[in-house]
């Protein structure tokens, strides 16, 4: 038989051993929860439009950091309307056109020049056709202003005969082209094509249709 002192150092050790046990089971625990990694459901990761979440936050408004003063002689960003029509003159010969140069060029026609620059081209009747102005800013062509690119702008909602104004449009420049001896360009200073002339004309002829429509 054990007397008491034996009794009480078994005891006394079972417990020890009971908490060391309990010690080395908390320690793994501790250590498995560490290594544990959050899982994906890859369902949702799939339906996820990344696109849409990447374009969050992003504006179309252009931004105001490191503005720049435009350039002189830099080709003119003619944007004010997005129904504008818009062909180009380009001249390998920087200093070809002026206020002189066109007003003579444009002797045969209905013109006005206006105090701001540029010039106005008159139908028929005597309204409004199309603006001339500088290609290049400052887009004017006031006093000694030269430049190689000038602007033939037709706005045919704010017209009311654009389809004869687009005409005249094209007559205009096909003339200025044979006198100058230069390209007649599209908006992108592209040479212009008859193919996209004639898409122009179906653009005049539908905002004329639509203009019809919504005036009843």
């Amino acid at each position: 038989m054990f007397n008491l002192p034996e009794i009480l150092t078994l005891v006394i050790g079972a417990l020890l051993a009971l908490v060391f046990i309990d010690g080395i089971r908390r320690a793994v625990r501790i250590k498995r929860d560490s290594l544990k990694v959050d899982l994906i459901d890859v369902d949702e990761y799939m339906g996820k439009d990344f696109e849409e979440e990447w374009m969050q936050g992003f504006s179309d408004e252009p931004s105001n950091e490191n503005f720049e003063e435009p350039i002189e002689d830099s080709p003119l960003d003619i944007q004010p309307s997005n129904s504008l029509l818009i062909l180009h003159l380009g001249s390998l010969k920087k200093d070809q056109f002026s206020m002189q140069s066109i007003s003579e060029a444009l002797g045969k026609f209905d013109f006005v020049y206006e105090e701001k620059g540029l010039f106005t081209l008159l139908d028929a009747k005597g309204n409004i056709s199309f603006s001339l102005l500088n290609g290049k800013k400052p887009g004017t062509f006031l006093e000694d202003t030269t430049s190689d690119d000038v602007a033939l702008v037709l706005d045919p909602v704010n017209l009311s005969s654009p389809l004869e104004s687009f005409e005249q449009l094209i007559e205009v420049s096909q003339f200025l082209k044979e006198y100058f001896e230069c390209e007649v360009l599209d908006e992108d200073r592209n040479l212009l094509t008859k193919q996209m002339i004639e898409h122009m004309r179906q653009q005049v002829i539908e905002y004329k249709r639509q203009f019809m429509v919504s005036t009843g």
